[in-house]
């Protein structure tokens, strides 16, 4: 059995990667001149208000490669660095109490996957970074994680979509066997014909973009670009697989402050009598948040490989509720407000994407700063932090 994983927090996976080589250095050059131009252009024009929030031109770009949903699909991710966190066997009732019907984990425990039997909710399963090299040269590595982790349980369990990893596309030691590994397991998946009921894909930090501002012009990096990114995209268009991607504006906010507004990091108020406003030049797109920029990044990324229309699926996204003393922005009622607005604003959009928010329950055993502790909707022991309305309109 694979050991219990979560992920680790998304600011210690960032800094991990941004401190891999001189290609890393060089991205966060790049990522501090876009957070500058956008500071720029957002104080030119926050003065402006938007005379039609229903109007062309308004966020019509984002979600242009997402999954076509009938409605978005709000999930949640399960991750265990916890002391106090409850037992697999009460994740089923907890998680219907939030109206959710999706969960994302970053393991493959048999014994959570046995909780979420005959329930209705379906899961979204991790293989651990470390079988990535194994699963690119070996399909008896694949067969066995299958016949082990898979078959004992998908004809009760609702299992979507395995991620081959979590995170490592700009990782060395992974990323020359990336893209073999994913496509091996999915042959494997495909002899016992579950591939069409499983998807194979992998998940991505915001990390793989060089280029993210003005978010037409967003691209990968070079080093990964066309020998790693390219085959996977075109993989996951010809099995019809997601591309997943973790999306944190709490983080891009984060490495602004204080220049970067609050509200526009947090979904302004769709009454609001001034709403800041972001065009990007070339395309004639205009943002009322930030989330909306970073997604049309990854989206014009995709379309600059040369490459059609993708699903994507934000495979993280969240607001801590506490954090280190100064942090004002890491507040309990910014988390409420952050998820609530983002759920309305999904609800909303004329294109439907799906998101698992970050995370499940508050880990108290994560290491770092106090805010990578604090990203649940509930508290290790199971209670609410705050109210959160995620059923769909009746």
């Amino acid at each position: 059995m694979f050991p219990p994983k979560s992920s680790l927090n998304p600011v210690e996976r960032k800094r991990k990667t941004e401190r891999l080589s001189l290609t890393m250095m060089m991205m966060i050059t790049t990522q501090n001149a876009f957070w500058i131009l956008l500071i720029f252009s957002i104080s030119m024009a926050s003065a402006s208000t938007i005379p039609s929030l229903g109007g062309p031109g308004i966020g019509t770009n984002y979600g242009r490669y997402s999954s076509n949903l009938g409605a978005p699909e709000i999930g949640i991710n399960y991750g265990r660095y916890g002391s106090n966190l409850p037992p697999p066997e009460a994740l089923p009732s907890l998680v219907t109490s939030l109206s959710i019907k999706h969960v994302k984990t970053f393991d493959m425990d048999p014994r959570i996957t046995t909780s979420f039997a005959n329930t209705g909710i379906s899961l979204s399963l991790c293989i651990p970074n470390d079988k990535i090299p194994i699963l690119s040269t070996n399909l008896s590595e694949a067969d066995s994680i299958i016949r082990t982790f898979i078959l004992p349980y998908h004809k009760t369990t609702i299992i979507t979509s395995i991620s081959v990893g979590n995170e490592v596309s700009l990782l060395p030691q992974f990323t020359p066997h990336l893209v073999s590994a994913v496509v091996n397991f999915h042959r494997a998946i495909k002899r016992y014909r579950l591939h069409k009921k499983i998807k194979v894909t992998t998940t991505h930090s915001l990390a793989i973009l060089s280029r993210r501002f003005p978010p037409s012009t967003a691209r990968f990096h070079n080093s990964i670009g066309e020998s790693v990114l390219k085959p996977l995209v075109r993989f996951l268009q010809r099995t019809k697989s997601p591309l997943m991607v973790n999306v944190y504006p709490y983080l891009a906010y984060k490495q602004s402050f204080p220049s970067i507004p609050l509200d526009f990091a947090l979904f302004q108020p769709v009454n609001g009598s001034k709403r800041r406003m972001y065009r990007d030049p070339y395309s004639g797109v205009a943002y009322t948040n930030l989330f909306d920029i970073m997604m049309d990044s990854v989206d014009s990324a995709v379309k600059a490989l040369g490459l059609p229309k993708i699903p994507v699926v934000v495979s993280e996204i969240g607001w801590p509720s506490s954090g280190d003393p100064g942090e004002v922005a890491a507040s309990l009622e910014n988390a409420r407000v952050f998820n609530q607005r983002l759920v309305e604003h999904l609800r909303r959009g004329e294109k439907k994407v799906t998101v698992y928010i970050f995370a499940l329950f508050d880990e108290d055993q994560k290491t770092g700063a106090t805010v990578e502790k604090h990203w649940g909707l509930l508290y290790g022991n199971g209670s609410r932090k705050y109210d959160l309305n995620i059923s769909p309109p009746v």
